[in-house]
Formats: structure tokens, sequence, C-alpha cells
């Protein structure tokens, strides 16, 4: 047996595993959340293609030849690049104990490597008579979907109330996404900042409540989705305040 580690780009180009045998296992394979299915193909033949997800395996039969030589390898949606590793030779391989376990555990460091995963913040001290708003933006032109975990909101001097929700106007931009990775390219999704009249939403997503000099966090049991041409915003209702917002979020391809 011989274990393989490969990236399938989202182009769908094969990639080759040049390692004789009958059988090959799927041990391991991410693509930050998004489909992570694999077209086989052994000995590159045409037409002989298999699908597999991570932890299923194909044996062909003896048919009374050397068997493949090699094996090809490809994404089979492309909505992200899949990381991950195959065995391959001849026997077979069981060991599907922990395989759960570790997808569910490693689902958002592959997105961090993938280049998938950003952080942003936006503040503003708000003057006379208008209220601080701070949101996070999905440009119309982004080809992705925003999928929000988490957001960490603090208040200064003043105690804040306020409330949370989706919106379509865009506010000042203040910074782009940054990557969770330390060489990855920035995001186009805006960290936006306003000091407005307050307005109420037409429908609130939530309210907070903020002391003095007050920090809280949110991480939601399942995740907010901003899709392009859209904001999710916190809106305080006190005048001359300061009201801050980190948000933690990763992109998936809008299909």
């Amino acid at each position: 047996m011989q274990k393989f580690d490969f990236t399938a780009p989202v182009s769908g180009t094969p990639q080759v595993v040049n390692a004789p045998g009958r059988y090959l296992k799927y041990t391991t394979g991410n693509a930050g959340g998004n489909d992570a299915g694999l077209i086989v193909t052994p000995g590159g033949k045409p037409g002989a293609k298999i699908l597999l997800y991570p932890g299923q395996a194909i044996t062909l039969p003896n048919d009374g030849t050397a068997g493949p030589n090699a094996w090809s390898i490809a994404n089979a949606l492309g909505q992200a690049p899949i990381i991950g590793t195959v065995v391959v030779g001849n026997g077979r391989l069981d060991d599907n104990a922990l395989q759960g376990l570790v997808q569910v555990v490693d689902g958002g460091k592959a997105r961090t490597l993938a280049g998938q995963a950003f952080a942003g913040a936006a503040f503003v001290n708000s003057g006379a008579g208008v209220s601080p708003y701070v949101q996070l933006w999905n440009p119309a032109t982004n080809p992705n979907r925003l999928v929000l975990e988490q957001i960490e909101y603090d208040s200064s001097t003043t105690p804040l109330t306020g409330a949370m929700g989706f919106t379509q106007t865009q506010r000042t931009t203040m910074q782009q996404g940054v990557s969770k990775r330390s060489d990855g390219a920035q995001s186009v999704a805006i960290c936006g900042y306003a000091s407005v009249a307050y307005a109420a939403f037409a429908a609130m997503v939530r309210d907070f409540s903020l002391q003095a000099n007050g920090t809280q966090m949110i991480k939601f049991s399942s995740p907010l989705v901003i899709m392009p041409g859209w904001g999710f915003e916190l809106r305080a209702n006190a005048a001359a305040a300061y009201l801050a917002a980190n948000f933690e979020w990763y992109e998936e391809p809008n299909v």
C-alpha cells in the first residue's frame, strides 16, 4: 500500500497517481465545507470513471491482467480546491473509526489553508444627533457568498442598545477582509461604518445590549449567509457613541 497526498484544483484537471494496484481508497479530503467528491479513473482509461467521497474505496475485479499501473483523480464539482490523501495498492485497508471526527475538526483549518477564511473589523464614533453603524458588506460583483460565523462587538463609555439585521445599503469602507492565512489574498468583502440617524430594521435578526466599555461575542449555532449585494449590520440606538465589531467569515462559490 502506498499513500499519496494531493490537491485537486477547481479546474478539474486530473492529477496522476503513479502507483500500481487494483485498490484505491480516498482516505481524507476537505474542500473547506464544499463538495469533496473525486472522479477516479483507473489506468486513465476513458469511460472508466468512479465518483468517490472521503472514506470510500474501489477494488477492481481480477480480470487476469496485471491491473492498472496508475490512477488519475480529479475534482468532481469544482466548488473549491480539495486537499486530501489516497491509498493505492493491492488488497484493502479499512480504517473508518475516526474519519468523521477528523473531517469536522480539520474543516476550519482546510478553509484557511485554501485561502477561503477571513476576518476584519470596523468601528465608528458617531457625532451629535446620529448613531453608529458597523457592517460586513458583500459586493454584488463578488462570485462568492459570505458565511458569517462569529461577531465580537464592543462599546466605549456609553451603554448601547441596538439591533442587527441584513441590509442592501453599503456604508463607508474601513477595510477589506484579511485572509486568515498569512500569505493569503484579501477578500473583496468590506467592513464598513456609518454615522446616521437611527432607523429600525424592517426585519431584525436579533437585538443587543452593551454596558459601558462592554464586549460581547456571538458564535452563531448555524452561520448567517450574506449573498452578493447584501450586508449584515449592527445599529446602535444612541447618539454620539462608539461602536466596533470584529467579523469572522469564510467564502464559498455562490452556486
